[in-house]
C-alpha cells in the first residue's frame, strides 16, 4: 500500500504542475506544436511497456480496435489537450485552468451513461449540477474582463468535458485490454492527426527558443511520460478509490503551485468554486460506489 501511495503521489506532483508549467510556454510555443510534441514522445516512451502487455496477455488489435484508439486520440490530444493549452493562453491563469479542468470527473458521470450504458441516477444528478454550480462561482466574477476571456473560459469548459469523454472511451477500451496500452498508442495516434492542423496553420513542428525547451521536455518526459506509468503502477497497488485522490488534490495543489511559482492571488471565489466542486465530485462517486454495491447484490459474483 505505501509503495502504491508514493506513485501516486509523484504523479499528483507531476500532473498538478502541467497548468503552471503550461502557462510559462505562452507565447513561445504554439499549444498544437506543444502537444504534438508532448504526446509523441510521451507515447513513445510508454510504448515498450505497451508492447510488453501485449505479448505477455497475449492481445492481438483488430482494426476495430486501432480505429477506436484512434478515436480515443483525437478526444484527448486534438480536442482536450489543445482546448487546454489554448485555454490556458488566453485567460493566462494557471490555478482557474486546473480548477476547471479537475471538474472533468463530473463528466465521466455523464458520457458513461452514453457510452458504457452506466445509470444516471439521481445522485449523480444532483453531484454534476453542484459541480458546474462551483465551476460558475471560480469564474463569474472575471467575465467582466472581456470576450477573450470568455472565449477562454469556455475552451477549459470544453477541455474538461471532452477529457471526461475520453476517460469514459478509454474505460471501454481497457474493459478488454490495459490503460498502458490504451494510452501509448492513443497518445500517438491523437499526435499524429495533429500533424494536418500544424501543416496547414504552417506552425513550426519542433523549432522553439532555447528556454523553452526544458519546460517542454519536463511536459514530455515527466507529465505525459512518467506521470502516466506512475499512475497506473500505483493502481495496481492501492484502490481505485485511492486513485480518484488525484482529482480532488490536483486543483488545491496546481493553485498553491501557481501562488508560488507565478505569483498568482488566490480569491475567494477560487477556494469556495473549488470546495463546491469537489463536493459535486464526491457525491458523483459516492454514487457510483452506491451503484456498485446494489448491482452486486442484484448479480453476485460466483466464485
Amino acid at each position: 500500500m505505501e509503495k502504491g501511495i508514493l506513485y501516486l503521489m509523484i504523479t499528483l506532483i507531476f500532473f498538478s504542475s502541467y497548468e503552471v508549467v503550461g502557462k510559462t510556454l505562452a507565447g513561445m510555443v504554439n499549444p498544437y506544436q506543444l502537444n504534438f510534441i508532448r504526446f509523441f514522445f510521451g507515447g513513445l516512451i510508454l510504448l515498450p511497456i505497451a508492447i510488453k502487455n501485449l505479448q505477455d496477455k497475449k492481445i492481438k488489435l483488430s482494426k476495430r480496435d486501432i480505429f477506436f484508439l484512434a478515436l480515443i486520440g483525437i478526444v484527448n490530444v486534438v480536442i482536450s489537450m489543445s482546448c487546454l493549452q489554448l485555454g490556458i493562453n488566453i485567460t493566462k491563469k494557471a490555478s482557474l485552468a486546473a480548477v476547471i479542468f479537475s471538474s472533468n470527473p463530473l463528466f465521466v458521470a455523464l458520457s458513461a451513461h452514453f457510452i458504457l450504458n452506466e445509470r444516471l441516477n439521481i445522485r449523480k444528478i444532483i453531484g454534476m449540477i453542484i459541480g458546474i454550480g462551483g465551476i460558475v462561482i471560480v469564474f463569474y466574477k472575471d467575465l467582466i474582463i472581456g470576450k477573450d476571456f470568455i472565449k477562454g473560459i469556455l475552451l477549459l469548459i470544453l477541455s474538461a468535458i471532452t477529457y471526461g469523454v475520453y476517460t469514459t472511451m478509454g474505460k471501454k477500451f481497457t474493459q478488454r485490454s490495459s490503460s498502458i496500452i490504451m494510452n501509448s498508442f492513443s497518445f500517438l495516434f491523437g499526435s499524429i492527426f495533429l500533424l494536418p492542423i500544424i501543416l496547414l496553420k504552417r506552425f513550426s513542428l519542433f523549432s522553439m527558443p532555447l528556454k523553452a525547451i526544458f519546460p517542454m521536455f519536463y511536459l514530455t518526459f515527466f507529465v505525459t511520460g512518467i506521470a502516466y506509468y506512475t499512475y497506473f503502477l500505483g493502481l495496481t497497488y492501492t484502490s481505485a478509490g485511492a486513485g480518484s485522490m488525484i482529482f480532488f488534490l490536483k486543483p488545491i495543489l496546481a493553485s498553491i503551485f501557481a501562488s508560488i511559482f507565478l505569483s498568482e492571488k488566490i480569491s475567494i471565489n477560487l477556494i469556495l468554486g473549488t470546495l463546491v466542486i469537489l463536493l459535486g465530485i464526491g457525491i458523483v462517486q459516492f454514487a457510483d460506489k452506491k451503484s456498485l454495491k446494489i448491482l452486486s447484490k442484484e448479480h453476485p459474483v460466483k466464485p
